[in-house]
């Protein structure tokens, strides 16, 4: 019965579009950011704030033995298909993870417990302070594929910065001397470091070379110099997320909404034992939005995976659709 659930569910999301994007990792002095463009069909969403000491076990498909863990760390991720799937977002330790897709062949099924490509990003959000904790996590679980074939750039508080790709279903990992730029586009990284040693004219190069350009001297404040560069390799423009690593917030806007609005992590409070909090990405506002978070609701939830299936045409039994939308409700304070 699984495996014709799984077998439909593949045959149902078959039409999601694919996404391009483009992230880079930038540095001076003290400071440290993230840039990530999401260009996608829609800009429909929400900001969910993830709690710590919160019990999870993942949505795979027989014959996979489903991943359980425990998240040590809260985090602020941004949703499209619901809460616990994110397609990126920091922890309170400083980790950011970020999506693309790009060609991929995760790894094979072996003794290793599994989760899906989504619930992957936020397994490391729950677990890992650092470039290290994710690569060694490889050990322990491994990706099975629901759906897309992705890559992943990360970054840590430490300014270390890798690009996770999966080749040869094996985690291949580029960083410090095999990552000369902490860029990564929808190709896989070997492919964009052939193209910016031919100049060929394509995001990777245009934003790699616009890091290289940001030196110590640019008065330029680095979250706005962040933006022109994903102004520069814009697409569709769904969202452009700027991480301030160093201070901890995160700075947005959206293609309906070009409003750049901010948020401070420090503010919320990352205890399991509290409520849940979101931010509806189609919300209105502008400028600094903590208070514009409010409660967590399955129904709200609900609401919003509806329409993102609804706007990325996406179609799938209702038996599919429960699983998702009450996925959150087995996620419990430990």
């Amino acid at each position: 019965m699984k495996k014709s659930i799984l077998t439909t569910l593949l045959l149902c999301i078959a039409i999601l579009p694919s996404f391009a994007c483009t992230t880079f990792v930038m540095k001076r002095g003290n400071e440290l950011v993230f840039g990530r463009n999401l260009d996608w069909v829609s800009d429909n969403g929400v900001i969910v704030v993830n709690k710590r000491n919160t019990s999870k076990t993942a949505i795979v498909f027989a014959p996979d033995k489903a991943m359980q863990w425990t998240s040590k760390y809260g985090s602020v991720t941004f949703n499209q298909f619901g809460k616990e799937f994110p397609f990126g977002g920091m922890n309170e330790q400083g980790l950011v993870v970020e999506i693309m897709l790009a060609k991929a062949s995760y790894p094979l099924p072996d003794e290793r417990p599994a989760l899906n490509e989504l619930q992957w990003i936020q397994y490391q959000l729950d677990n890992s302070a650092s470039i290290k904790d994710v690569i060694e996590s490889d050990k322990l679980l491994r990706i099975s594929k629901i759906n897309q074939d992705l890559h992943f750039l990360i970054c840590d508080a430490a300014g270390k910065v890798a690009v996770i790709e999966f080749i040869d279903h094996k985690m291949k990992v580029y960083k410090d001397q095999t990552l000369p730029y902490p860029v990564l586009e929808n190709d896989v990284y070997a492919r964009s470091l052939s193209n910016i040693k031919s100049n060929t004219s394509c995001r990777f190069t245009k934003a790699a070379h616009l890091v290289q350009n940001f030196t110590p001297s640019n008065p330029t404040p680095i979250v706005d110099y962040s933006f022109r560069i994903l102004d520069e390799v814009m697409l569709r423009g769904s969202w452009s997320i700027v991480y301030d690593i160093t201070n901890r917030s995160i700075h947005f806007r959206t293609a309906s909404n070009r409003q750049v609005r901010n948020f401070d992590m420090a503010t919320f409070n990352f205890s399991c034992d509290g409520p849940t909090y979101l931010y509806d990405l189609e919300n209105n506002s502008k400028g600094t939005i903590n208070a514009k978070f409010g409660p967590y609701s399955d129904s709200k939830n609900q609401e919003k995976m509806q329409d993102a299936m609804r706007t990325n045409l996406i179609i799938m039994p209702k038996e599919i659709k429960t699983l998702f939308y009450t996925y959150a409700r087995t996620c419990t304070c430990s």
